[in-house]
């Protein structure tokens, strides 16, 4: 063989206990990098830029959880006080009240036939707010027309999300407490 000549058999080389398990930690950090890749998220693309992201759920997801599918369905004017407290006040809900007047206002236009205008308005605003992209004011006129239970609880979940996903990057590490022995 001359040194011209490539080599083609697979030269083996032992690798030390602490290499591979570096290996395999690298690997399975690129893995995590890719699946974080895939998932549709806000993310910041320098100054001033936010890259589109989509809804968390689908807007026919609306079957799940039960409690907020019950609430949607027959008391629709709590869900929406509650998304607007938490998304304008306090995304943890200190002072929240059921009976707000976010929620007698949103009763008050649907009594008055014009509550599908409030719920166009506040599912634009939450686009708008969290850059969620591929949708149109048409889209979002036919959703909140034809499907409000389901808009109103496509904009809890989504709001929840979000508003706790940026809870938990202020809030940042937490050192746990020591164990006692006891």
């Amino acid at each position: 063989m001359t040194n011209s000549e490539p080599i083609l058999q697979e030269q083996r080389v032992a690798i030390p206990q602490g290499q591979r398990l570096q290996q395999q930690q690298q690997q399975q950090q690129q893995q995590q990098e890719q699946e974080q890749e895939q998932q549709p998220s806000s993310t910041y693309a320098g100054p001033g830029i936010v890259q589109e992201s989509t809804w968390s759920n689908s807007i026919w997801d609306c079957f799940s959880p039960g409690e907020l599918c019950f609430k949607a369905t027959f008391c629709p004017c709590f869900v929406y006080g509650k998304t607007q407290y938490r998304l304008n006040q306090d995304p943890n809900l200190m002072g929240y009240e059921r009976f707000n007047s976010d929620c007698l206002l949103w009763a008050g236009a649907q009594w008055c036939g014009i509550g599908v205008l409030f719920t166009f308005l506040r599912r634009r605003e939450i686009r708008g707010k969290y850059a969620i992209g591929g949708e149109s004011d048409l889209s979002d006129i036919a959703f909140s027309w034809c499907c409000h239970c389901c808009s109103l609880m496509q904009h809890e979940k989504e709001v929840v999300r979000r508003t706790q996903s940026a809870i938990n990057v202020q809030q940042g590490y937490q050192r746990p407490e020591p164990m006692v022995v006891a």
